[in-house]
């Protein structure tokens, strides 16, 4: 423990080498935190079309018809996509902090999470009640007086769960996270650096997803309201904090020791196939679980396979994304995208599913319609708005067409002239051969 929350050498092995801790950016993995975000888009346009989803979550209409397509891909993401997300941004916090001083990495957190979540809830959470509410108004569930009025209350269900921070919960939990994460890793003793490193026997590099899968299970066994359940509420869920910080700690450890990174996400292929039986059987218990139907042991099938599926999604996602040729001008710009579409989409989803209710339409239909639009909303926003902005600059810093200092050239009386060292190399060398004439 002590290792992984502090500078304490580690062995030769698990030194950081210069495909994880040398490179500024790893478009692989900038692109799938791209497509975290841009799923989440997919995950709530399927909401009004499935027949069942979280328990406690509102939405602002329902369609008559349901789609067992939408609703088998609403659980698909949902298993997987946020585990994804907190794992890469645990990942790339640690790669930050490699480069940057504690107020530096402070800095760039505060305005890349802090920020947006609070300009979020006074400029996007008002529009999202507002399309909530008129969704709520055309269907008869509510009046307009009860929406804009502070006297007039909701039905209990809709009261319940109005206010808070809707989607932007997963900002106010990453940065407690990342908050206690900074601050259990910089109290913690330096000095000694006897400790023996971080080694723990997995076996072979296919079972090595369910060890961590068995961490995940007992987490979700102990509430699974944090998988079928939304909390719609300010004060933080614990066991939330618990299940998905795991991940996160897991891609902070696992950015310091590539090898061990290495062997997680070997076999991609495999670790996928091994993924979609667990998908399928969460496909199948989820809806019971929303329903309330599983508690105790029969609770134990659905969170082990929430978990199984998340841990080999994730580590064959990571291995695809590791094998990434090159950074594409169009991925990158989409994973840029990712993050502004992501803050803005739920308002964008409410309107596309509001202005098509009433359309006698398949609800698969629907659901790829409002993807699109919502999608297609925040790429122009950005484009037109964000991208070459101030907002663009505090969501994730200046973009490629800035302009950059070069950097001043060194004098060539200062290079230090080459030497050969008299201290013999350690480890293993190459034999010599002598040359002739």
């Amino acid at each position: 423990m002590r290792n992984s929350c502090s500078y304490e050498k580690v062995d030769s092995a698990d030194r950081p080498s210069r495909t994880f801790a040398a490179a500024a950016r790893l478009p692989g993995l900038d692109a799938l935190r791209g497509l975290a975000m841009l799923l989440g888009v997919v995950l709530h346009a399927c909401v009004p079309y499935s027949q069942t989803t979280l328990s406690g979550l509102v939405w602002p209409v329902h369609n008559s018809d349901s789609s067992p397509l939408c609703e088998a891909l609403f659980w698909t993401i949902h298993s997987f996509r946020l585990p994804l997300f907190f794992f890469l941004a645990g990942f790339f916090s640690q790669k930050l902090m490699d480069r940057q001083d504690l107020a530096g990495f402070y800095r760039q957190r505060a305005m890349r999470i802090l920020v947006p979540y609070y300009v979020g809830l006074i400029t996007i959470l008002p529009l999202n009640l507002l399309v909530w509410n008129w969704g709520w108004v055309i269907t008869g569930r509510s009046t307009w007086t009860q929406a804009l009025s502070p006297f007039e209350s909701f039905e209990g269900e809709l009261q319940h769960h109005y206010f808070g921070p809707a989607h932007l919960w997963f900002l106010m939990d990453l940065s407690i996270l990342t908050l206690g994460w900074v601050g259990l890793r910089w109290s913690w003793p330096t000095g000694r650096h006897s400790a023996p490193p971080w080694r723990i026997s997995l076996g072979s590099h296919l079972w090595r997803p369910a060890v961590f899968a068995l961490v995940s299970t007992i987490c979700l066994w102990d509430d699974l309201s944090l998988f079928t359940g939304h909390h719609n509420s300010f004060v933080p869920h614990v066991v939330r904090l618990a299940y998905y910080g795991f991940f996160f700690l897991m891609g902070v450890e696992l950015c310091r020791r590539p090898v061990a990174l290495k062997s997680l996400v070997a076999r991609p292929k495999l670790k996928f196939a091994c993924a979609l039986p667990a998908l399928a059987m969460v496909v199948v218990l989820a809806p019971r679980g929303a329903r309330g139907e599983l508690s105790g042991l029969t609770a134990l099938p659905l969170s082990a396979a929430v978990a199984w599926s998340a841990w080999f999604m994730l580590s064959a996602a990571l291995g695809w994304g590791l094998r990434w040729p090159q950074d594409r001008p169009v991925v990158r710009y989409l994973a840029d995208a990712s993050y502004w579409i992501y803050l803005i989409h739920l308002p964008l989803v409410g309107v596309g599913q509001v202005l098509l209710h009433a359309q006698p339409w398949p609800p698969a239909l629907k659901m790829l319609l409002v993807s699109a639009g919502a999608t297609l909303g925040g790429l122009v926003s950005y484009h037109l708005a964000v991208r070459h902005t101030v907002i663009g600059r505090v969501l994730h810093g200046p973009r490629d067409g800035a302009p950059r200092p070069r950097p001043a050239p060194i004098p060539a009386e200062t290079i230090p002239a080459p030497h050969v060292s008299a201290v013999p190399r350690l480890g293993r060398t190459r034999r010599e051969t002598p040359r002739h004439g």
